[in-house]
C-alpha cells in the first residue's frame, strides 16, 4: 500500500462541493455572500465525542511538516511507547495512542492579494507509518492534524482583509477539518497589530462553523503571549506560541523562557513552538505538547541524532 499523505474518495468529494462554493463565492454570489457564517459541518461517525478529548490524544511532539516531499516514518516508527508493542494493541486505535509522536500536516495555503484570495491544496507527497492506515485511508484517531496557512502579498498588493477573503479562509479551515483524522484543525496566521481584530474575527466565524467536536488550534507569535491577554477571549482550543525566528524581542522572550519555561499568559502555556536549528532551547521546558520546525525534511534528518535532547525536554 503506497502509505502517503492523499484524499480519500470522500474527502475528494467533498474537496469538489468546497471549491464549487469558492469558486461561486469568487464570481460574487449574493446569496452566499449573505451567509456570514457558514452552518455546522457535518462530521460521521467521529473516534471522539469531544474537542477537549481529540486534543487530549495528541502526543507530546508533533512534528510540523510543510511543503516538500517528506517521508516521517523513521521519526514517527520510533515514536511508539515502549510499554506496549503495536501488535499486541487490542484495536488500530489503541496502538495509535501509543504515539508519541504525531504530525501536523500543511494542508492548504489561502494567498490573500487585493481583495482575492488564492485557495491552493497540498502539492507535496507525505509519507507516513503504513499501519496509520486502512483501506479507506488513515485510521481514525492517527496524530495528524491538518493546518491551513495563511500568506498575505506585501507592497502594493496588500490585501484588502474584506469579508469574502475572511469567508474563504472560515471555507479552508472547515474543509481541511474534514481530512483530519485527529479532530484537530490548526490556524497558521501571522498578523500584524493593526490586524488582530480580522484574526480574531475569522477565528470566531471558524469555531462557529466547525463541529463541536473539532478541536481548532492556532499558530501565535511569541511575543502575542507577554502581556497582551487579547488571545484569552479567542474560543479556540490551542495556541501555540512560535518561540523562534523572533526579530527585536527575540531576546527578552528568550529570557524569560530560560527562567520559567513557559510564556506568561495562561493560555498559552499549555503548548509551544520550537525550531531544530536555533539552539540552545530553553534550559527546561513545562509546556505539556512540544511543537517543532524544521528548515530542511524530516526525511533528512536522522532521528537519532536528537533523541537525547528530545527525551530531556518531553512530558
Amino acid at each position: 500500500m503506497n502509505a502517503s499523505y492523499y484524499l480519500s474518495r470522500t474527502a475528494r468529494q467533498l474537496w469538489l462541493k468546497y471549491c464549487l462554493s469558492c469558486l461561486l463565492l469568487l464570481t460574487g454570489s449574493p446569496a452566499l455572500l449573505a451567509k456570514n457564517i457558514p452552518a455546522k459541518a457535518p462530521l460521521g461517525a467521529p473516534a471522539f465525542a469531544t474537542r477537549q478529548a481529540a486534543l487530549a490524544a495528541l502526543p507530546p511532539l508533533m512534528l510540523w511538516v510543510w511543503e516538500r516531499p517528506d517521508d516521517t516514518s523513521s521519526w514517527l516508527g520510533n515514536g511508539a511507547r515502549q510499554s506496549k508493542p503495536a501488535e499486541a494493541s487490542d484495536t488500530p486505535g489503541t496502538s495509535l495512542q501509543a504515539q508519541r509522536i504525531g504530525v501536523a500536516v500543511l494542508d492548504t495555503t489561502v494567498l490573500l492579494r487585493d481583495g482575492s484570495a488564492t485557495v491552493r491544496r497540498r502539492q507535496q507527497p507525505l509519507r507516513l507509518p503504513p499501519e496509520w492506515y486502512a483501506a479507506s485511508g488513515l485510521l481514525p484517531k492517527a496524530p495528524v492534524v491538518t493546518i491551513v496557512h495563511i500568506d498575505m502579498a506585501r507592497g502594493p498588493h496588500k490585501p484588502a482583509l474584506n469579508n469574502k477573503q475572511k469567508q474563504l479562509i472560515v471555507n479552508a479551515v472547515v474543509a481541511a477539518a474534514t481530512r483530519s483524522p485527529s479532530q484537530v484543525v490548526q490556524l497558521d496566521f501571522e498578523v500584524m497589530h493593526s490586524q488582530k481584530p480580522f484574526l480574531a474575527d475569522v477565528v470566531q466565524r471558524s469555531r462557529a462553523a466547525l463541529p463541536d467536536n473539532v478541536a481548532l488550534s492556532i499558530t501565535a507569535l511569541a511575543s502575542w503571549c507577554v502581556g497582551d491577554a487579547w488571545l484569552a477571549d479567542l474560543p479556540v482550543d490551542e495556541i501555540v506560541p512560535m518561540a523562534f525566528r523572533m526579530a527585536t524581542d527575540g531576546e527578552r522572550m528568550r529570557e524569560i523562557l530560560d527562567q520559567d519555561g513557559r510564556l506568561p499568559r495562561p493560555e498559552c502555556q499549555p503548548s509551544l513552538g520550537l525550531s531544530l536549528d536555533e539552539q540552545p532551547w530553553p534550559n527546561k521546558l513545562r509546556s505539556q505538547r512540544l511543537y517543532l520546525f524544521n528548515r530542511t525534511a524530516w526525511s533528512a534528518t536522522p532521528m537519532a541524532s536528537w533523541s537525547v535532547r528530545l527525551g530531556s525536554v518531553l512530558p
